[in-house]
């Protein structure tokens, strides 16, 4: 028979959440009853305008995506019940890798089972000690933690100063250099300066990788991102695209040299001891990277949706920071403003998460607004509107 639980053996736990709880701090997992869409019904029974989704294009619930799926997990199962190195790569698997790397013009595709997941097996494998990681210090956690965990030394720029990223890459003292940025800053919605990176790379032959999870699908002639924007996909030597956001799937795609993507099936730990995706989401991403592809019609919605906001916003007299994006900040100061401004929003129908710190710095707690392809503009200057009253009150 087993002991039972020691429970003073969990109370600075306990202290830390009670901390949380009076600094506004604490967190919860909202439950969603229906699919992702401009409309959702939360588990109280209301339905709400969603404004803090990453279904950019409303492809959650398109049918042909779901189709797909479900075709795929007829032929193939429900999970793929094996590591990718043992028995767990199937047919759909290949399929997005081999479509991932046209898409993104890129040799060759590794499929992870979450971007979190690529950028840690990428960051962890493939800068070695003695090489030096140069990273924005607001790029995402899964970035800022796989260096932690890696063997090369890493330092923090701001996209803002790039002089400061050209002296640590003139100052040399290392075996290679790795200059490591998002395309969209997901609590942001500002873009890195690709351009200044790739002179950069080129200058002082770093080698550049770009995270287009907020930009992939959304940006670019044919979606496929801030670099494709640019004119500089074939310069950026490898893309991070995870594949939960526009694509509504789940999973990571790293493009580059086919020499790094067999390296990495070879020595990224995070691919090699971890359960495959399920071949149907592998399947229903590659379909949605096909509708991304041939209705360019929801980029120019979302981007419409997009600039609409932000006019909305600004002209009541919000701040918005630097987003050009279909990101756009509210950025409201101390934790319990942000929390009280998300409730009230939520009373007048719309559902839109406060953004708390350590997301995001102290005392610049937040509204992320995201819009979506499919928002009528009815909804959006309806937020402003309760957004402003609320903030009058």
């Amino acid at each position: 028979m087993s002991s039972p639980i020691n429970i003073s053996n969990f109370e600075s736990i306990s202290d830390e959440l009670d901390r949380l709880k009076t600094e506004h701090l604490i967190r919860r997992c909202d439950c969603v009853e229906s699919a992702q869409g401009p409309r959702v019904r939360l588990a109280d029974c209301t339905e709400k305008v969603l404004f803090c989704s990453n279904n950019y294009l409303n492809l959650a619930g398109d049918n042909r995506v779901i189709e797909a799926a479900v075709e795929a997990m007829r032929a193939y199962g429900f999970g793929a019940a094996a590591a990718r190195l043992v028995s767990g790569t199937m047919r759909p698997h290949i399929e997005l890798e081999e479509k991932m790397a046209r898409f993104l013009r890129k040799e060759a595709a590794l499929y992870l089972p979450s971007g979190w997941t690529a950028n840690q097996a990428l960051l962890t494998a493939l800068p070695q000690k003695g090489d030096l990681v140069l990273i924005d210090r607001f790029d995402h956690a899964s970035i800022i933690d796989a260096v932690r965990a890696g063997q090369a030394e890493f330092r923090t720029y701001r996209r803002d100063r790039p002089e400061r990223l050209e002296r640590m890459l003139a100052e040399g003292g290392y075996k290679h250099a790795f200059i490591v940025t998002e395309s969209v800053f997901s609590m942001d919605g500002d873009t890195a300066d690709i351009k200044t990176l790739v002179a950069l790379k080129r200058r002082y032959g770093a080698i550049l990788i770009v995270d287009e999870a907020h930009a992939l699908g959304c940006i670019g002639p044919r979606g496929a991102g801030l670099c494709e924007e640019m004119g500089v996909l074939d310069e950026v030597d490898i893309i991070v695209a995870p594949l939960g956001k526009a694509v509504a799937a789940t999973g990571g795609i790293i493009a580059g040299p086919r020499v790094v993507i067999d390296y990495l099936v070879n020595r990224a730990r995070p691919f090699i001891y971890t359960t495959a995706c399920p071949p149907a989401i592998a399947a229903g991403a590659a379909k949605a990277i096909s509708i991304i592809e041939a209705e360019p019609e929801r980029r120019r919605r979302l981007n419409d949706a997009a600039a609409l906001l932000r006019a909305r916003l600004t002209a009541i007299g919000l701040d918005i920071g630097q987003s050009t994006t279909h990101i756009v900040p509210v950025v409201l100061g101390e934790a319990e403003k942000a929390m009280a401004v998300s409730k009230s929003l939520y009373e007048a129908g719309y559902y839109v998460v406060a953004i708390r710190p350590p997301t995001v710095p102290p005392r610049t707690a937040r509204l992320r607004i995201s819009v979506q392809a499919d928002h009528a503009q009815a909804q959006i200057t309806g937020l402003c509107e309760a957004l402003k009253a609320i903030l009058k009150s």
